[in-house]
């Protein structure tokens, strides 16, 4: 996967919507980032389980990078949180989880749609040739 790892580093810089983003392992560790963590690894942790728990993340909000979001949409496949004029998007696709930072000017929409086109890049890397 570290071909991958470096084709997924260079797509997610492309992403002209997400200023930040990283890909975390089901354990909530750093596969590979676009440049410094976004997340400890205990919020890393916190945010993978979030999609076992989405009514938590609702009613309790997300903390990425040390700042908390107030979650406007989680279920098993994308949480959105939003602080002032900034966001995280995580999407999961596993064995990974993606999380993308927007700032102010970006629509949240624009981001859960690139993320999902990494999560499908992701999982074509992952499948065995003839998608057995």
């Amino acid at each position: 996967m570290d071909r991958a790892a470096a084709e997924l580093r260079r797509a997610l810089a492309a992403a002209s919507c997400v200023a930040q983003a990283e890909i975390l392992r089901m354990d909530g560790t750093v596969r590979c980032s676009t440049g410094r963590f976004l997340t400890t690894v205990q919020e890393g942790r916190r945010l993978v389980r979030v999609f076992d728990e989405p009514a938590d993340a609702l009613a309790h909000g997300i903390t990425v990078g040390g700042r908390t979001y107030a979650v406007a949409e989680a279920n098993g496949h994308v949480v959105h949180g939003s602080h002032a004029d900034t966001g995280v998007v995580a999407v999961k696709c596993p064995p990974f989880v993606i999380v993308g930072l927007y700032t102010e000017g970006r629509r949240p929409a624009d981001v859960v749609l690139a993320l999902d086109r990494l999560a499908a890049l992701i999982t074509s890397h992952l499948q065995p040739p003839g998608g057995e």
